[in-house]
């Protein structure tokens, strides 16, 4: 019987430390949507256009302006311009082609499916750790590390499909500033650090980063966003595969 009660009392213990995690990872999540806007705002985002600058430093810090329009959960529309070029990414839920003149190709081609892959979460403009039971997300809290100078929550995310990646929230602001995710295109595993800095708000409360920088092996791209307009009109035909001429 005394063993009984020694089991029942550190089963207590582990379901009651399981218990307190998942509460603390909720109000930490809580804390991050509230930061972003809050939960009516994030749901309430159709549409998503944003401009900037992309600095390539593989091409040795080559800056190219860019546009991307998002309708949320549906599509999303990329160009940027280098070399006297206009070149198109789209990528939607099942589909994705591009327009690459940049590259001496003036055919629109198909996205490979691994890297249209890799390009589906921006699909979703109200963050990554926002309403997770809807996207089939799993997050754990990791505990607490220290992140240039200053304290963040390290939250272990499992996505719908069971890929593993890393967040990193800001304990004061609970703002998204780090992001490690394991990318694998054609057989060629990396890693993809995501550094966001420099949280604005726009006119009606939504905050985003004006300041995205990613980083593998072999490349680093940075982004400086300077304009965001949320729940514009936004025409279909921007997502439309062009007929072959």
């Amino acid at each position: 019987m005394r063993y009984a009660k020694m089991f029942s009392l550190a089963a207590g213990m582990v379901i009651g430390s399981i218990s307190l995690q998942a509460q603390t990872v909720n109000e930490i999540l809580d804390k991050y949507t509230a930061a972003l806007g809050g939960t009516d705002k994030l749901k309430a985002i159709k549409t998503q256009y944003t401009e900037g600058e992309m600095t390539l430093n593989a091409q040795q810090g080559l800056k190219v302006p860019v546009r991307k329009w998002v309708k949320q959960d549906q599509a999303m529309r990329m160009e940027f311009d280098i070399q006297n070029t206009k070149n198109i990414q789209v990528v939607r839920k099942d589909a994705g082609w591009q327009y690459m003149p940049v590259t001496t190709n003036q055919n629109v081609e198909e996205i490979d499916p691994a890297v249209r892959k890799l390009m589906q979460p921006q699909l979703d403009v109200t963050g990554e750790l926002f309403d997770i039971a809807g996207k089939g997300k799993k997050v754990e809290l990791a505990g607490k590390e220290t992140l240039d100078g200053g304290e963040v929550y390290k939250l272990k995310v499992t996505t719908a499909e069971g890929l593993n990646g890393f967040a990193y929230l800001d304990v004061n602001t609970f703002y998204l500033v780090k992001a490690t995710n394991e990318i694998d295109i054609k057989g060629h595993k990396a890693e993809l650090i995501t550094r966001l800095s420099d949280y604005r708000k726009t006119v009606d409360g939504y905050a985003y980063p004006a300041q995205v920088e990613q980083t593998t092996a072999d490349n680093n791209v940075k982004i400086r966003v300077n304009r965001v307009e949320v729940n514009q009109p936004m025409a279909d035909s921007l997502f439309e595969k062009p007929a072959a001429k």
